[in-house]
Order: structure tokens, then C-alpha cells, then sequence
């Protein structure tokens, strides 16, 4: 159990883009809000591990949009030192319009964000250089697929900095094809943010999507990250749970029971948290998993990719894997 372990507290940082969302109908009333997939992560896994602090790594505006998201981060626990100024731009939007059978479509304004000019600014050295000091960094696809060419070699030789300094790297590629000019070039770069990973995270269908593959077994799947240097590696498999792979072995945490999908925005990402949670404190892979699956069970059985902060029973039950 978590509570009978003693540990030093690991020090983590996400990287990663949160933008301004809008909900509900055009024209009609909408609510704002703001979302992205690392920063679910980052928020529940300061949830999870109070008094972590994770730090978030990303760059916003001076506008007011950005000044509450910073100090709405900073209410969850979430360390902004490292959340870079840009004058003259903004967070990306982006919108959830629900269709009259119940699903969801989004649309994205983002091309211009300040978190696509990220590795460009002139602080990102000095936040890289501070990043030494911590024991995990964990970003997304996402993270990548956003930045102009240029700016991706420069986030990937940052990774590669921080990998020689003892940083660990955790990957979730998060393949969205409406980011990425094609699936090749997808798989290319993603590649290349797997070889300097030492924890994937990853969602079985996006990884079908991105090699054109369909129903992989998940230890193919895992095979393919170990042979990019992947260390330990998370096929996500839906309700059916999670497989874990490290060091030539590998085994099953089964998924928890759900008895009503909600929406199941951000279940991987808070899976993502939960393990990181876990991993943090000691726990072996396995455990990390059903920390994992636990959360991710919990989430899913809500609206929107954030739990209420008041509502905490899953707090106690991941307590008591």
C-alpha cells in the first residue's frame, strides 16, 4: 500500500500545450474553460501526490486568458515557474460542439498559439538546464506534433540533454492524424521521441492508427518500443485494462468495472497520471498499472476531463491497491 511507503518525493515536469475550450453550441451559450492533454495529466498527478508540485513547461500570453489558466494552475498545486511569457500571442483555442446523437466533434485554432513557440523562446535554455534537477519529464505527441520542423529537433536534442543528465522520459505518443501532415512523417518523428524515452505510455489504437495496423497484439506493439531503447513500456487497452512490459517480462492488469461511460475524454491521460503517481513512490509496474486503471475507471464515469476538485473518493480507493 501507498500510505506504508517511505519515499524520497520525485521531482516531475510535463511539457506540453493547454488551450482556452469552448463547449456547447455555436452561437449559442457556450462555456470557456481551458484543456490539453498534458495538462490533465499534470493536474491529477498533483492531485494524486500532494505536495509534488509538478511542474508545468509551456508558454502563454500576457492576456487575461492566459492569466487565469496560471493562476488556476497554480490552485491545483501545479508549479508555473516554468510557463514562458510570449507578448503578442495567445493560448490556442479550441471548441467541443456535441452533435444531435450525443458525439462530440472538435475544432482546433492553434497554428499561432505561444505553445507552439515554445523551444523558441529565449528562456527555454535555462529551463532546460534547470529540468536537470528533476527525476521525470513527461510529454505527449501532442507536445511535438504542434512545433514548426525546426523547433521539433530543438525539443528533441533538449530530451536528449536531460537523458544524459539522469533525467528519466516518459512518452505518450497521442497520435492525432489532424496534426501531422501524414502518417509517415507521424511515425518518423514519434520514432524518434521513443528512442529517448524510457517509459511509453501508450493507447493501443493509436498505435495501430499510426503504423496503418489494426488489432495489434500488445505485446507486438511493446516489442516495436523495446527495440527503439523503450525500457518500460504501457499498452492502454480500454475497459480490458493494461499490459505492462520491462526487462524481458510482462503481464496484464485487468481494467476495473465500469458501470456507465460518461465521456471518456482524458482517461488516458489521467491513467498517464496515475501512473506516474505510483511510479513515483516505488511501486513496480504492475501497481503502477491498476493505479492507472483505477483512475482512468473513475474519470471516465464523469463529464469533461476533470473531476471535480471536491470529489475525492478516488483519492482513497487508489490508496488502497
Amino acid at each position: 500500500m501507498a500510505s506504508s511507503l517511505t519515499f524520497k518525493k520525485k521531482k516531475v515536469a510535463v511539457i506540453g500545450e493547454c488551450m482556452i475550450e469552448l463547449s456547447g453550441q455555436p452561437f449559442g451559450q457556450q462555456a470557456q474553460y481551458f484543456g490539453g492533454d498534458t495538462l490533465n495529466t499534470a493536474l491529477y498527478l498533483s492531485r494524486l501526490v500532494p505536495g509534488m508540485n509538478p511542474a508545468y513547461v509551456t508558454a502563454l500570453g500576457n492576456d487575461n486568458y492566459s492569466r487565469y489558466m496560471r493562476q488556476s494552475w497554480l490552485q491545483e498545486g501545479i508549479d508555473t515557474q516554468f510557463v514562458l511569457t510570449l507578448d503578442g500571442k495567445l493560448p490556442g483555442l479550441y471548441a467541443i460542439e456535441n452533435t444531435p446523437c450525443g458525439e462530440k466533434s472538435f475544432h482546433y485554432w492553434r497554428n499561432d498559439s505561444a505553445a507552439r513557440c515554445l523551444c523558441r523562446h529565449e528562456l527555454f535554455g535555462s529551463v532546460v538546464d534547470d529540468l536537470k534537477a528533476f527525476d521525470l519529464v513527461y510529454l505527449t505527441g501532442i507536445t511535438l506534433a504542434i512545433l514548426p520542423d525546426p523547433d521539433k529537433y530543438l525539443l528533441l536534442r533538449a530530451l536528449e540533454t536531460l537523458q544524459e543528465e539522469g533525467v528519466k522520459i516518459a512518452v505518450d505518443s497521442n497520435y492525432r492524424p489532424a496534426l501531422w501532415p501524414s502518417s509517415s512523417l507521424a511515425c518518423e518523428w514519434i520514432g524518434k521521441l521513443y528512442q529517448l524515452a524510457d517509459i511509453a505510455l501508450v493507447t493501443a489504437d493509436d498505435e495501430d492508427r499510426l503504423l496503418g495496423m489494426h488489432d495489434s497484439p500488445p505485446l507486438i506493439i511493446a516489442k516495436r518500443m523495446h527495440s527503439m531503447g523503450v525500457k518500460q513500456v504501457v499498452v492502454k487497452l480500454g475497459q480490458e485494462g493494461a499490459m505492462w512490459s520491462q526487462y524481458g517480462l510482462n503481464g496484464m492488469a485487468r481494467g476495473n468495472k465500469v458501470d456507465r461511460v460518461m465521456d471518456t475524454t482524458a482517461g488516458g491521460d489521467a491513467f498517464n497520471a496515475a501512473f506516474l503517481a505510483a511510479w513515483s513512490m516505488g511501486m513496480e509496474m504492475h501497481e503502477c498499472c491498476h493505479w492507472g486503471n483505477k483512475l482512468a475507471a473513475r474519470v471516465i464515469q464523469h463529464k469533461g476531463a476533470i473531476i471535480p476538485r471536491d470529489y475525492t473518493g478516488y483519492l482513497t480507493e487508489l490508496m488502497n491497491v
